[in-house]
């Protein structure tokens, strides 16, 4: 029988840490599509701020070059917002502004670099990116209040009327969203566009809305097939209640 003065050991290399016959260790990555949709908001701020440098006009319709493509962002808000909650949309959304404002740091410290000799372009580098970053500081300005009230306003319909009226609460988040969203970011990029009349900005701005809202509307039916087939396919929808999500 073994004196109870001497010490035992024990083997915890097997607990410590993998055996190397087991092969290399990972991380199990949960089976979500909230990190798709998060990177396609990145990727759509950053392009969409990038486009908004150009003004555009057809015909008596002034706007700029990422009017096709931020749109898309409030859909994306929308099916966050639906499917995962307001503090999800919230993730989302600050996630994406984070990565917005690093990218027009990016480009402003590119410009400021000093340019090879061979180098002819940098004229055009500077007048196509410089305006970016003071393009960004309206876009994301008014990306993050407008996807804020859009989010919230979406989980606040959502909680009084469950899985119905998903119509009513996609267009009226996005009036508000957009509405807000739009006055702010063409209060700033106006002017570094070249709009420089009260009514070319009225224009941009009622056009903007008016066009962002329909775009919305046009889209619905995609944004209610993509919501319904996120919903089917995520193992834990309906297992979070909406009055937890809907604290800030």
């Amino acid at each position: 029988m073994p004196n109870s003065a001497t010490p035992v050991t024990r083997d915890v290399s097997s607990t410590a840490a993998p055996s190397d016959a087991a092969g290399p260790a990972f991380a199990r990555r949960p089976r979500t599509y909230f990190d798709l949709i998060l990177a396609a908001y990145c990727v759509i701020l950053v392009l969409s701020n990038i486009g908004a440098t150009k003004g555009v006009e057809f015909g008596p319709i002034i706007t700029d070059g990422g009017f096709f493509l931020f749109p898309l962002a409030y859909v994306l808000g929308d099916v966050v917002s639906e499917v995962y909650g307001f503090r999800a949309a919230r993730k989302a959304i600050i996630t994406s502004f984070v990565f917005g404002a690093f990218s027009s740091a990016v480009f402003w410290i590119v410009i400021i670099l000093p340019p090879a000799e061979f180098y002819e372009n940098q004229s055009a580098f500077e007048a196509v990116l410089g305006p970016v970053p003071l393009i960004v500081v309206g876009s994301l300005l008014g990306y993050l209040v407008g996807q804020l009230l859009n989010a919230y306003v979406m989980v606040k319909v959502k909680a009084k009327t469950k899985e119905k009226h998903l119509w009513a609460r996609l267009i009226g988040s996005t009036m508000v969203g957009e509405l807000v969203d739009t006055i702010i970011f063409c209060s700033i990029a106006a002017p570094i566009i070249g709009i420089d009349s009260w009514s070319g900005f009225l224009n941009y701005v009622i056009v903007g809305y008016v066009y962002k809202c329909l775009v919305e509307v046009l889209l619905m039916p995609v944004t209610y097939a993509v919501i319904g087939w996120i919903k089917r396919r995520e193992p834990s929808y309906g297992t979070v209640r909406s009055d937890v999500e809907t604290r800030a």
